[in-house]
């Protein structure tokens, strides 16, 4: 079995079943494993796989064939290599000799023999590929011997289409069917391990939405994908607006059958093609003009080309897989394809549907058609249907006269849509005649999702500048991107300035995304929250809100948050999130984004880590390098609180990192130094925590940066100056943080600044300033309601009281704090609190914390689990990971909890539990 794995992917949950059941096998238990999947799945390939890795030594491999299933014995003789290699057990019953074959039982027993032999020393694997296609004596002696055995070190593994359609000996159906027996079922390869193949075959980048459309043209199918990849560029799996063909070798075989049918059943075949997957009957004989179409229909099916489906309406005519009908459709000839989507435009059901038809039958440009559609495209824009919208805008530019205006309405909608390179690549095509203003917003809105800031101001000025006429709406669209790009720069009063133009500008029905959005945030960041505020006192409540209005809850939210309002914020960010599936990619990421923040300061600290890694992961997979760095520092705070190094880290890297993002981009950089702050501050490494902020010591601009609420990092700069004996500059700082947080009124600025203010005072032994200090800050906490800071703020008490000598009061705050972390789930600060109660020395009553709060969530699950009594083997297949990962997980929890044994594990728990 010596096929050479290229580019192997996926298929863990597979290779893990197919171990345990090697163990299994090898410790005197002998196993049956069948693995089942369509044709090209990669059946063969797993097992091969398997076998490479498994370290098995011992191997008998055959395979069926479908031009040999008369030849008897001609699947079990392939095992040895042939007659010529058949061991003395059935060499001696001459299965070569086709005047005298001998009983399937007689040569079963025998088979049994050599297989008992052979697993005396080794652990035998006993493999046979395509079962449905082995002669029916092998079989039957396989089924004999398989049935027999007991104690063997034997792992079987059959491998076939579909154990329900196998005819085969009626013990050997049986056999596959039992309870007793693993069976696997292969399906296709999912868009994650799709990409990973490309990649392992040498493709270029394909974006996710390419790849999806790659993972349904071909179903996954590992066969069907090699054969695509090398034939069809990168570049083109990305454009949607083009079909896919099918491999070659795939189409020949279907066209093959389409040629052995009538004429009339061509063209139907055809019809059908034309029309989609598949169709009702009655369309598609209408479009072929079929009078027959059921003696039509009859001999497709026979051939195999197409399947016969029934609905309400009648037959249905069904190709069996996308790459059939791409096969066929690809054959046709331009002017034959044409009249077919002529015709199919008479009979289709749906103006969409009869639309796309003809586009598809037009030869040249046609200004009537192209005005159509535009219009059905900015219908489109305005519902949020943006990946619709962006192919009938293209094909609207493609058809119309002058084709640049509605080219660069197309690259909005495509950028909106999250398809950044396709929106490159359009841009690319524009031609040389454009008006400036028209290739300056396409160019100035890529620029900004690519984070190159400075580059899109000048094309979008460019365009504002130069917009053209007022209904084309340019002008309010180069505004409202302008007025995102200001709050990207930290340039709040310029934002709302720009939000307020685009709303005055001819043609603002054109730009809805998130026009309110940066007129609110414009003003909450620099300083003008309140009558920000004021201005939606309009707004209803999030469940009653319409998809118009989710751009003003969306900006709603995130004042609140920063005013300190958790609760009204937390209401509206989730109203806006639930609802916001018919908004753009960007807005999409940042709802969820914000609703992180929000939930982060909340101390729901599993909400925020979803949604904020869900943001990051959809910056990621839509190259939104622009919010990207945002979106990665927050997911980086909940791992960085919890200890969670490795995850924090891979965050702050990507934020810093900002994926390209320019320096320019002030939100992000102020995002990106706080979560890497955090992050040192989360280790107490207070000169790596200085080292972090100090980019944003040097930022001229007050927006976000310095506006209480907005981004939390002063607080941290000047705890670990503090900590570092840097105590002039770290008065400086608190001098400005306290007297604008005063100025706001921002109660979770003026709790934080009160606590680094205690620890100054601590520092500089001002002992009663100091106590006045803290005092003051859990005032401000008790109302800011964010239990993280709170935590912090006590444990920062706690320890200046135990300094004083004060154990008791010291303890009481210590053991609050410890508290609320261990809520949170942030183990680094609650080692601190234990090693300042220890440091008191004073007993300690049970808190009810459970021990299992000072692990990780992945280390939580497996100590869970294995207190259940549950092997290491066992929980790494309950929780789908490495044997490795569990073993590494468990030691770490050994460590935290102090045992050294399952036992006391398990002690430790339960003890807690009951």
């Amino acid at each position: 079995m010596a096929e050479p794995i290229v580019a192997f992917v996926g298929r863990d949950h597979e290779l893990g079943c197919l171990g345990e059941e090697f163990v299994r096998a090898r410790a005197g238990l002998p196993r049956l494993v069948v693995v089942e999947g369509p044709a090209g799945i990669g059946k063969t390939t797993l097992v091969h796989r398997f076998l490479v890795g498994c370290g098995a030594n011992d191997l008998l491999f055959t395979d069926g064939d479908e031009g040999e299933q008369l030849l008897a014995y001609g699947t079990l003789t392939r095992l040895f290599g042939g007659a010529g290699g058949l061991p003395p057990p059935l060499a001696e019953l001459g299965l070569a000799d086709p005047a005298a074959l001998p009983d399937p039982l007689a040569v079963g027993a025998a088979l049994l023999d050599v297989v008992s032999e052979r697993q005396r020393s080794e652990p035998l694997c006993l493999v046979v590929d395509d079962v449905h296609w082995a002669d029916e004596p092998t079989l039957r002696a396989l089924t004999f011997c398989l049935r027999r055995l007991r104690v063997d070190r034997v792992l079987a593994v059959l491998m076939l289409r579909d154990a329900a359609a196998l005819a085969g000996p009626e013990g050997l159906l049986r056999l596959v069917t039992a309870d007793t027996t693993r069976r696997l079922r292969l399906s296709g390869l999912r868009t994650p391990e799709v990409g990973a193949l490309v990649s392992g075959l040498g493709g270029g980048a394909v974006s996710q939405r390419g790849l999806a459309r790659l993972v349904e043209h071909t179903e996954g199918v590992p066969l069907h994908l090699r054969a695509l990849l090398e034939e069809v560029p990168a570049a083109a799996l990305d454009d949607l607006g083009q079909p896919l063909p099918a491999p070659r070798s795939y189409a020949l075989l279907v066209l093959a059958k389409v040629a052995r049918c009538a004429p009339p059943v061509r063209e139907l075949i055809s019809a059908v093609s034309v029309l989609g997957l598949s169709c009702p009957l009655h369309l598609a004989a209408r479009a072929a003009g079929v009078e027959e179409p059921l003696q039509a229909l009859e001999q497709a099916v026979r051939e195999g080309v197409l399947l016969e489906r029934s609905s309400a309406r009648g037959p249905v005519a069904a190709f069996a897989h996308p790459l059939d009908r791409a096969a066929v459709y690809r054959d046709l000839g331009p002017a034959h394809r044409s009249a077919l989507h002529a015709r199919a435009a008479l009979v289709a059901d749906g103006e969409q549907a009869r639309l796309r038809h003809r586009i598809e039958a037009v030869a040249g440009p046609s200004p009537d058609l192209a005005g159509e559609l535009a219009e059905l495209g900015r219908a489109q824009v305005r519902l949020g249907a943006f990946g619709s919208a962006a192919e009938h805008l293209k094909a609207a530019a493609e058809l119309s006269g002058d084709p640049a205006p509605l080219a660069a309405e197309a690259v909005e909608a495509l950028l909106l849509d999250g398809r950044v390179e396709e929106a490159a690549r359009l841009i690319a095509t524009l031609p040389e005649r454009a008006h400036p203003a028209v290739r300056g917003y396409a160019q100035g809105h890529l620029a900004m999702v690519r984070g190159h800031v400075e580059e899109a101001r000048a094309h979008l000025v460019t365009a504002w500048e130069r917009a053209g006429p007022p209904e084309s709406g340019l002008a309010a669209r180069a505004a409202q991107q302008l007025a995102m790009l200001c709050l990207v720069k930290a340039e709040g009063r310029q934002a709302a300035r720009w939000a307020e133009r685009a709303r005055n500008s001819p043609g603002y029905r054109f730009s809805v995304d998130y026009n309110r959005y940066t007129l609110l945030t414009g003003l909450g960041i620099s300083g003008q929250i309140d009558a920000a505020l004021a201005a939606t006192a309009d707004l209803p409540s999030p469940s009653s809100a319409s998809i118009a209005e989710l751009d003003a809850l969306l900006g709603r939210g995130v004042l609140r948050m920063c005013s300190d309002d958790l609760a009204g914020g937390l209401a509206d960010l989730s109203g806006a999130v639930a609802a916001c599936g018919e908004r753009s990619v960007p807005f999409r990421m940042l709802a969820m984004a914000m609703l992180g923040q929000a939930e982060y300061r909340a101390g729901r600290w599993e909400d925020a880590g979803l949604h904020a890694e869900t943001a990051a992961s959809v910056a990621d997979d839509a190259d939104q390098r622009w919010l990207s760095p945002v979106c990665h520092a927050l997911a980086a705070l909940v791992p960085a609180a919890r200890g969670d190094w490795i995850a924090a880290e891979s965050h702050v890297e990507a934020a810093v990192s900002g994926k390209g993002a320019s320096v320019e981009a002030v939100a992000a950089l102020a995002y990106s130094c706080s979560a890497a702050a955090h992050l040192a501050a989360s280790r107490g490494d207070h000169a790596r925590t200085v080292e972090a902020l100090e980019p944003l010591l040097s930022v001229k601009v007050h927006d976000i940066v310095y506006e209480p609420g907005i981004v939390q990092w002063l607080d941290l700069l000047i705890d670990a100056l503090v900590a570092l004996g840097e105590l002039e500059r770290a008065e400086v700082q608190l001098a400005g943080m306290e007297r604008l947080a005063g100025r706001r009124g921002r109660r979770s600025a003026l709790a934080a600044a009160a606590r680094c203010r205690g620890g100054l005072h601590a520092a500089r032994h001002e002992n009663e300033p100091a106590e006045s200090a803290f005092a003051a800050g859990l005032t401000h906490s008790g109302v800011a309601g964010s239990p993280f800071d709170e935590a912090r703020l006590r444990l920062a008490y706690g320890r200046f009281l135990r300094r004083l000598g004060r154990r008791r009061q010291a303890q009481s705050q210590l053991e609050l704090g410890l508290g609320l972390f261990a809520r949170l789930g942030a183990l680094p600060y609650m080692d601190r609190c234990e090693r300042e109660l220890s440091a008191c020395g004073l007993p300690r009553a049970e808190s009810g914390t459970s021990p299992l709060m000072r692990l990780t969530p992945q280390e939580q699950a497996v100590a869970r689990l294995v207190a259940t009594g549950m092997t290491n083997r066992q929980v790494a297949r309950e929780l789908v990971l490495s044997v490795k990962t569990i073993e590494y997980h468990l030691g770490n929890a050994f460590a935290k909890l102090g045992v050294n044994s399952r036992v006391a594990l398990t002690t430790k728990i339960q003890a807690r539990v009951d």
